[in-house]
């Protein structure tokens, strides 16, 4: 990932590439990869290709300023041929922030996202949850549900 200088646009884009040829194990790698190279989200879509073959299209939202870096990846990690660049005209983002609530079960922090002053979503951090819940022996939605009454008994709801 290059660095920044603050001039550049902030503009995002969307790079998509349908894939129909490739062991799914690589998907994990691949996404960790792109991540590490600046990617904002990655995510695939099932779809059918010409003569019905089964597909993915692979997905990266990314600033301006990475595209070529996860471009790169895309072509050296997966078997596609080409990549679509779209411009994405607008992005809203809710402002996020981490809080740590005490559940019975230990200390989990979740992830708060707020929009025009408002909370808008709570959720556990899910590493967290799962540390917790392979410690205590407790089932993992147990730790989930724990962790979301704590969050909101400190709200006071």
């Amino acid at each position: 990932m290059r660095e920044r200088t603050g001039k550049e646009s902030e503009s995002y884009l969307l790079l998509e590439a349908n894939i129909d040829d490739m062991n799914p194990q690589i998907y994990g790698y691949l996404y960790d990869r792109l991540f590490e190279a600046g990617a904002r989200d990655v995510w695939v879509t099932p779809i059918y290709m010409k003569k019905n073959r089964p597909a993915q299209m692979l997905s990266v939202l990314v600033k301006e300023w990475d595209k070529e870096a996860c471009a790169l990846i895309i072509f050296r990690e997966t078997t596609t041929i080409g990549i679509r660049v779209r411009h994405i005209e607008e992005r809203l983002e809710a402002d996020r922030h981490m809080a740590k609530v005490e559940t019975r079960y230990g200390e989990i922090a979740c992830k708060v996202s707020a929009y025009g002053g408002h909370i808008v979503n709570v959720a556990p951090e899910y590493e967290d949850c799962c540390r917790v819940a392979r410690e205590k022996k407790v089932p993992l939605k147990i730790v989930q549900q724990e962790a979301m009454k704590a969050f909101d008994a400190r709200l006071g709801d």
